[in-house]
């Protein structure tokens, strides 16, 4: 399957869980089932791809699908601990440069601390971030990041933002957005084996 193909297959599947993801609070349960078993897809594309480059543009357009967001961008963690942007995407699946790497500090630093994924359904109302300099200069509003761990081992960063708040939070976001970074985190550990191998 050419990587075209393969995007307009993840487009329709994303399109699914976005619709799974319209929560009702009789069918929240139902929903956010019908939203893991769409991800589960999702993921099955990702470990067919050995690729690395391929590989993160991937990942990064599916996350950028499933939040609505504006952008997304991977991290990754240095041998000494340092962590550097790797790549970032935009709505329109374009490349961010590096010089417009601007996530949100104040996400970034809570999720190292927690260790965990962090989803911020409104930065805007959130006490802990509403007066940070970056969610006010760029008007961010939904913002999830997660880390990509490897044996219990950090190896670097998921982040999603957008300019649009999350309409009806629901655990399913943190569970989709932690799910996928896994996935991610496996896929791109044994794409950078594969590539060292060949």
């Amino acid at each position: 399957m050419s990587n075209d193909d393969r995007l307009k297959d993840v487009d329709r599947i994303l399109e699914e869980v976005h619709q799974a993801m319209t929560w009702t609070e009789e069918r929240r349960d139902i929903n956010e089932l019908k939203a893991l078993q769409m991800l589960l897809e999702v993921t099955k594309t990702i470990h067919s791809i050995r690729d690395t480059r391929e590989l993160i543009t991937f990942v990064l357009d599916s996350v950028v699908a499933f939040a609505d967001g504006d952008r997304a961008f991977l991290m990754m963690i240095d041998d000494d601990g340092s962590m550097h942007f790797k790549m970032g995407r935009d709505a329109n699946q374009r490349y961010i440069p590096a010089e417009l790497f601007t996530p949100s500090s104040g996400v970034i630093e809570k999720t190292l601390e927690k260790g965990a994924a962090v989803v911020v359904p409104d930065a805007q109302t959130d006490e802990s971030l509403k007066n940070n300099i970056s969610i006010q200069q760029l008007q961010l509003r939904t913002v999830m990041c997660s880390p990509l761990m490897v044996k219990g081992e950090p190896i670097g960063l998921l982040y999603v933002d957008g300019r649009r708040a999350i309409g009806r939070y629901s655990r399913a976001h943190l569970n989709v957005i932690s799910s996928l970074a896994d996935q991610a985190s496996v896929a791109i550990h044994n794409a950078k084996k594969f590539e060292t191998h060949t």
